[in-house]
């Protein structure tokens, strides 16, 4: 019952980002999506762009090198407390766009580290994708701010310090 509820989760998160990426059809210059944690389907969506399909990675150089290379993480999720994949994200300087529900405003910084859009609105998910990617500059800076943020906040000094100081209390 359980693995049946997350499936349907994960299939409504992925008709979330479907719908946002569609809106960006011919929208931004060399649009193209990289999907990793599943192999390509028989019949991949045609969201009028490319889409590679980089299956499970297994290795942390594997994941550091393919989030390094993104200029965007996109984390469609609906329902999570703090997701490993926007912190590892904002760790390899990339800027994650989310919608603001449960943990994510916790990892993400509005228009700071990546833009959280209105929750379940494919549009706003949409529009910032496109205000991350439409500006160089800005792009490089939420790079920059999404590096410093996971140094300050998720390092493992600074997270065992807050696991000593709860265990002191």
């Amino acid at each position: 019952m359980a693995q049946m509820k997350q499936e349907q989760r994960t299939q409504q998160e992925a008709q979330l980002l479907q719908q946002a990426l569609r809106c960006l059809r011919g929208e931004v210059p060399e649009l193209q999506l990289v999907v990793f944690g599943q192999l390509r389907p028989p019949e991949p969506p045609d969201l009028g762009f490319p889409i590679h399909f980089a299956g499970h990675l297994h290795d942390d150089l594997s994941l550091r090198v393919l989030y390094s290379a993104a200029d965007v993480f996109v984390l469609p999720s609906r329902q999570d407390n703090l997701p490993n994949t926007g912190v590892e994200a904002l760790a390899c300087g990339t800027p994650v766009v989310a919608f603001g529900v449960c943990g994510l405003p916790d990892i993400v910084t509005h228009q700071r580290t990546g833009y959280l859009a209105k929750p379940f609105d494919p549009e706003d998910l949409a529009a910032g994708i496109q205000w991350v990617l439409s500006d160089d500059a800005r792009r490089k800076e939420l790079s920059i701010n999404a590096r410093q943020c996971a140094t300050e906040r998720f390092s493992y000094s600074v997270v065992s310090g807050q696991y000593r100081q709860v265990y002191a209390e």
